[in-house]
């Protein structure tokens, strides 16, 4: 996949590089978006719009926390889909993981959750959210 590969983090120790290998993204630098390594985070951004800011997967803050505090839980849409009930937790493979939202709400109430993305640049957002989660 092509897309403009950005390092912001100041360090020479090819980080952008082996994440690029890993996921098998190709530097285009005409390319509209670009995946920008921050200091704190792995971003996607629009490079013709700068006041949209940057996409990134946050466990941590914002909307994600609120929902993980004060969001139904087990009471969600995904938890009863899944059929968690009372102490049975199943194992759940998400295969259209996207950015990981429903995955870390049922990670939340306990189930073990397999997450599987075909788009490169999202899975690779999504695997530098996640240790921060």
């Amino acid at each position: 996949m092509q897309i403009c590969l950005m390092d912001e983090t100041g360090a020479t120790n090819g980080a952008l590089s082996v994440l690029a290998a890993r996921w098998g993204l190709e530097h285009d630098e005409d390319n509209l978006m670009a995946l920008v390594l921050t200091p704190k985070h792995l971003e996607l951004r629009r490079r013709d719009d700068p006041k949209l800011g940057g996409l990134f997967v946050d466990f941590v803050g914002g909307a994600m926390a609120h929902r993980r505090k004060f969001g139904g839980g087990r009471g969600e849409a995904g938890a009863k889909a899944v059929g968690i009930k009372g102490d049975y937790l199943p194992d759940v493979v998400d295969a259209t993981a996207g950015l990981g939202r429903d995955a870390f709400v049922l990670a939340s109430v306990g189930c073990r959750v397999r997450m599987l993305e075909r788009t490169p640049v999202v899975a690779a957002l999504r695997a530098d959210g996640v240790p921060r989660g």
